[in-house]
């Protein structure tokens, strides 16, 4: 799925290893578009690992939620590989406002190409500037895009009855030389949504 990011879009640039150029930019609601058209190309062990269901569609109410999102307590990336749509990473604030949970989903024509870790990375340098301590999520044991993050991030996936449950302390993972520019592209967005406030 080809997608035109507007040159004025806040974004932030950097190669994947084997040189191959990542576009990351926080989602908007103006990309509702991408996740309609987006879960086409999910293979349906993909949507089950994302959603629980094979789904083949999105209700509009799931649209708005994947898309209206405020960058504060609902922090959202999306990538490109080129061109290409490549996938989307999000953190939600719990009541805890120091934890989160984050989910990842890289199209499969997308991955084993390191665009899960940049998005996993962009989410590490937001959530870090905002005050978040712990990052929380679930996934199914079966799920290998998940253990092999894990495996380079040297966590250690916790199974219970097929599922992977897991905490992770933002502390413990390393900072990137990326990090400060991808905050100050959030920072941009987030400036620009209150000033259309």
């Amino acid at each position: 799925m080809k997608i035109v990011i507007p040159a004025d879009r806040p974004k932030y640039e950097r190669e994947l290893p084997g040189g191959v150029d990542l576009t990351l930019s926080p989602i908007l609601k103006t990309d509702r578009e991408f996740f309609e058209r987006g879960i086409e190309e999910l293979s349906l062990e993909s949507r089950f690992a994302r959603f629980g269901q094979g789904v083949s569609s999105l209700s509009a109410q799931e649209l708005d939620y994947l898309s209206d999102v405020d960058q504060r307590s609902h922090v959202a990336w999306g990538a490109l590989v080129g061109d290409e749509a490549a996938g989307v990473g999000r953190y939600i604030m719990m009541d805890d406002p120091t934890k989160a949970e984050i989910a990842l989903t890289v199209l499969d024509s997308m991955q084993r190409r390191g665009v899960g870790r940049a998005l996993f990375e962009a989410l590490i340098a937001v959530g870090r500037h905002d005050g978040i301590h712990e990052f929380a999520f679930e996934a199914r044991s079966d799920n290998e895009a998940v253990i092999s993050l894990m495996a380079e991030i040297e966590v250690t996936p916790l199974m219970t009855d097929g599922v992977i449950e897991r905490t992770i302390r933002i502390s413990d993972l390393p900072t990137t030389t990326h990090d400060r520019a991808l905050v100050e592209v959030i920072e941009e967005v987030r400036s620009q949504k209150e000033s259309a406030s």
